[in-house]
């Protein structure tokens, strides 16, 4: 147990450090009473950075709807990747929110009043059509990806709920976000339908909500009509409620099927990964494309396993030094080490092999049952990873979530 604290001691970093990465969102046309539009085209201007002070902000927000800041530092080098990110998101076409950065350095009254005591911190400030009443500000937690801030900022954009017409519109509507909720309805308003509007109303700054009464779309996803999908293409673990359901059954639901099987390990819930009567399967990942990747092939092993191991996607950059101090080399990611608490043996699966399922299954057995000796290798029959595959570790700076 000392030796798993001390890995995870040596993988801190500091809170103000950020990356970049990818990610995709489409805007959706849908019901002008349940719609925030904002016809303004985002801002091309090379330079996002603001001077204002106060009212002057104020009276932006008011003009544009939805602005993004970024609270952050021109000078302070370990952020700058997050300005690029910033930068190419406000030239993103498919982002229908004005972003600027400010500089808590200069501005530094501004960003206290704004609640900012670290950087960098992004907040969402709505105004006009896009809010009930005055200004309202949303803080964004999340990661400092262009993956994760479009789908903060897809969740605002879009519609309350959304009417999906047809098997095609079905199919791109629900991989617009890594969560998406569908409910198949009947054409006439009753008790379910009444429910889910709610409900979207409710909840929809956490998901993207949409509808469908197309009979075929029903069909062709296997599910009975009322029902409601929890499209999870994070994991490809979809999740189905059966109606007739109410208010409270949506709740219930909403709260337990968008969560993980394979979660996202970090330094605040460690005590997950430490339990001594189960093993931690790490699966280091050096982008979300390949911690995606992992989830979609490995989490049918995870649920079969789940009461005896417990899974977790570790940034590679972040956690780079508790990876070395498995035994990992730092130009081979994706990888997999498992590690048992209750006596600190490692077991590693062979890096540069591609990881699958049935592999995984086998060596995770193999130690469930005794059988391994700690530092064994397993995997070595796996297939190589494919060229076109990332195997290095990319040079960027580990990424935070703002607390």
């Amino acid at each position: 147990m000392q030796v798993f604290l001390h890995l995870l001691l040596l993988a801190a970093l500091p809170r103000h450090i950020l990356v970049t990465s990818t990610s995709e969102r489409n805007e959706q046309t849908l019901p002008s009473s349940r719609v925030h539009q904002d016809s303004r085209p985002n801002g091309k201007s090379s330079d996002i950075w603001w001077d204002w002070e106060q009212p002057e902000l104020e009276s932006a927000f008011e003009s544009n709807c939805r602005t993004l800041v970024g609270f952050s530092s021109r000078t302070f080098e370990p952020v700058q990747i997050f300005h690029q990110t910033m930068q190419k998101l406000a030239h993103d076409q498919q982002v229908k929110t004005k972003l600027h950065l400010v500089d808590c350095d200069v501005k530094k009254e501004l960003c206290k009043l704004y609640d900012v005591n670290e950087y960098p911190a992004i907040r969402l400030f709505k105004a006009g059509r896009c809010a009930d009443n005055g200004i309202v500000t949303r803080r964004y937690r999340g990661k400092k990806t262009i993956h994760g801030i479009k789908s903060f900022l897809g969740k605002h954009e879009n519609a309350i709920i959304s009417e999906v017409g047809s098997e095609e519109e079905l199919s791109e509507f629900k991989k617009l976000d890594d969560v998406v909720i569908v409910a198949f309805l009947p054409g006439t308003w009753d008790e379910a339908t009444e429910a889910f509007y709610s409900i979207s109303e409710k909840h929809h700054e956490s998901f993207i909500f949409g509808y469908t009464s197309d009979e075929q779309s029903a069909k062709k996803e296997g599910v009975p009509v009322p029902s409601i999908v929890c499209y999870k293409n994070i994991d490809g673990d979809h999740k189905v409620l059966t109606g007739p359901f109410t208010e409270a059954s949506i709740e219930e639901f909403l709260a337990k099927a968008p969560g993980l099987v394979i979660g996202e390990f970090s330094e605040r819930n460690m005590e997950a990964y430490s339990a001594p009567d189960k093993l931690s399967a790490y699966l280091f990942a050096t982008t979300e494309d390949e911690a995606r990747s992992l989830r979609h092939e490995l989490t049918p092993i995870a649920k079969m396993l789940k009461q005896y191991v417990t899974f977790g996607v570790a940034d590679a950059i972040e956690y780079g030094p508790m990876a070395k101090n498995f035994g990992l080399v730092d130009n081979a990611f994706p990888a997999l080490v498992v590690h048992a608490p209750m006596n600190d043996n490692v077991f590693i699966y062979m890096q540069g092999r591609k990881i699958i399922a049935s592999t995984v299954e086998e060596m995770l057995m193999t130690i469930l049952q005794g059988q391994a000796t700690s530092g064994q290798v397993f995997g070595e029959n796996a297939p190589d990873m494919e060229e076109s595959e990332p195997r290095g570790v990319k040079s960027r700076v580990a990424q935070h979530d703002e607390l």
